[in-house]
Order: C-alpha cells, then sequence, then structure tokens
C-alpha cells in the first residue's frame, strides 16, 4: 500500500494546535504497521500518539512564495 521508503517526513499536528515531526524510526515503524493492517498512517498514528491528533501531512510541499522583479510579495503562500 505506501512505499515506506519514499516517506522521508511525516508531520504530526495536534488538537491543541502543537506539531511534531517523527523520526525516521518513526515513520518506518508507522508505515509499516500501515501496511500490515491494510489502514491508513493517519489512523495508526491517530491509536498511537499520546494527543488528540488533528491531522497528518506526510512528505509536506516546501511553501514558497510569489515575488515579482522588484521584490513586491504577488501571492503569500498559507503555512498548512
Amino acid at each position: 500500500m505506501y512505499k515506506c521508503d519514499d516517506i522521508k517526513e511525516i508531520r504530526v499536528r495536534y488538537a491543541d494546535e502543537t506539531d511534531r515531526e517523527l523520526s525516521a524510526e518513526e515513520i518506518k515503524e508507522a508505515c509499516n504497521k500501515a501496511n500490515e493492517a491494510n489502514d491508513s498512517i493517519e489512523r495508526v498514528l491517530m491509536k498511537k500518539e499520546p494527543k488528540e491528533v488533528r491531522y497528518v501531512e506526510i512528505n509536506p510541499k516546501k511553501y514558497t512564495t510569489l515575488k515579482n522583479e522588484a521584490g513586491t510579495v504577488l501571492k503569500p503562500m498559507p503555512p498548512y
């Protein structure tokens, strides 16, 4: 289901607005458990994490802000 080698980063956002990035070992463990249970990584982490999980980002994109030649911001990118 998941290709565990392709997942480089997982960011967990909790209900209290705090974030946590998983270590490489935790990513591999969550990915393997999800594959074994034929379940999503999000659901596996929601069961495992001690705090209530709001959402999980897998390999989140790095956002860049669009600027013109003068350096004026044309389109700010959201942090989510």
